[in-house]
């Protein structure tokens, strides 16, 4: 990553001063302690975010182990 300019810093600055946004982040985090996926939403959540994973897979290198936790 490189670094940010200075308009970049002011701007995340002033975001960071946001009422409005910590309320926003709040409420999610609120959302998420409250509500846990049924393993078919939680399937359905990765079929539908599979749209934004543009890295190709042929470019990792094999998985390895014998224990794999999600």
């Amino acid at each position: 990553m490189g670094k940010l300019s200075e308009q970049e810093k002011q701007e995340l600055l002033e975001d960071a001063k946001s009422e409005k946004r910590r309320m926003e982040f709040a409420a999610l985090r609120n959302f998420q302690e409250d509500r846990v996926l049924t393993p078919q939403e939680y399937i359905e959540f990765l079929d539908w975010s599979q749209q934004f994973m543009t890295e190709d897979p042929k470019t990792r290198p094999p998985i390895q182990g014998n224990i794999f936790l999600l």
